[in-house]
């Protein structure tokens, strides 16, 4: 905002980036008028209504191509329901990781070694999933 450049804004381009990115969602979209932004609208929808802000194309994978006929229909945000619950764990803590970084006053933002932390743990949590769901019994 013309002021110098500081970690803090770093701190807050980064958590713009990671709505941007999960959200499929510009912070300059038509949508964001009268008062609303990208980091209200997210933080407004977590937890409870996670799959109103996801990007639904950040889950297409986790879809059968027998379940859907058509790409349209993978893509809507009402066919999120069948996403594990491990995955939209993961897509919340990203997201909260997102809105924490963005906060307005810049002492309230996270600080990156804590957003560093936080996001080898959420790897770690899903990729042991991962690891669990796709590596048989050997017992």
């Amino acid at each position: 905002m013309g002021g110098e450049a500081s970690k803090e804004g770093d701190v807050y381009s980064y958590g713009i980036l990671v709505l941007e990115i999960f959200s499929k969602r510009r912070p300059t979209d038509e949508m964001f008028k009268e008062g609303l932004n990208l980091h209200d609208f997210v933080s407004s929808a977590l937890p409870e209504r996670l799959v109103e802000v996801v990007d639904p194309t950040l889950v297409s994978r986790e879809i059968s191509d027998e379940e859907f006929e058509d790409a349209e229909e993978i893509n809507s945000y009402e066919n999120l329901s069948h996403v594990t619950t491990k995955v939209k764990q993961c897509l919340l803590s990203v997201l909260e990781i997102g809105v924490a970084c963005s906060m307005e006053s810049p002492m309230e933002r996270m600080n990156m070694n804590d957003v560093n932390r936080k996001l080898h743990l959420i790897k770690d949590a899903f990729l042991d999933n991962q690891i669990h769901r796709e590596r048989p019994n050997r017992r």
